[in-house]
């Protein structure tokens, strides 16, 4: 005999909703085939689901993008730096900010290619150019505070020009995001990280 259905909402899940489906699908594909190629209708393919059901939560591919881009910010730029902060030395600070923000594992490699190639996807489409910048800035202002705290500190020198190293530093990072996405294994990543730390901490030479 079968238990009668009980009356109410249904019991809450603990897998991920059809948005999350929808934004980790379009995350694979946005940093595989970019904006310009990229479809609603791949998108959906990808997750599972319908064109429909994408367009419901998101009416076009830009608010799609948008949505996502604003979520992997959140999950891997601002994470990353609250992460970092719990750190007490400048190259502890980086080298955990460098690992959430590469975000790469041998199974899912689509955060760190996503990141890496928004902001091309921003140049090539200046619309989508304020969140790339936002990426950015967000970056910068982690980094320069890193650097502003290990002057005072006294782990590097007090006339250290902060902005140009932290231009230096952002380059370094972006190139290791792209590195991480769309070049080097995980294994190779673990040493590359590992080798850019010792250089920080003044070791490598």
């Amino acid at each position: 005999m079968t238990e009668p259905r009980r009356r109410g909402r249904p019991p809450v899940s603990s897998g991920p909703t059809t948005r999350e489906i929808i934004l980790q699908a379009a995350r694979h594909v946005f940093s595989e085939q970019g904006y310009e190629g990229t479809t609603v209708t791949a998108v959906a393919r990808r997750a599972g689901v319908t064109r429909p059901a994408v367009h419901h939560y998101f009416r076009t591919k830009e608010s799609l993008y948008r949505a996502l881009f604003a979520a992997t910010r959140q999950a891997v730029v601002a994470a990353g730096a609250a992460s970092a902060g719990e750190r007490e030395t400048l190259s502890g600070r980086l080298s955990v900010f460098l690992w959430s923000a590469s975000r790469v594992d041998s199974h899912d490699r689509s955060f760190a290619r996503f990141m890496a190639a928004s902001v091309l996807d921003a140049f090539r489409h200046p619309e989508l150019g304020d969140g790339a910048q936002g990426q950015l800035a967000d970056v910068r202002e982690f980094v320069d505070g890193t650097l502003r705290a290990a002057v005072e500190a006294g782990e590097i020198r007090a006339d250290t020009d902060v902005p140009a190293v932290t231009e230096m530093l952002v380059a370094v990072l972006w190139g290791m995001g792209l590195y991480a996405g769309f070049v080097g294994t995980h294994e190779q990543l673990e040493s590359v990280v590992e080798q850019f730390c010792r250089l920080l901490e003044g070791t490598l030479w």
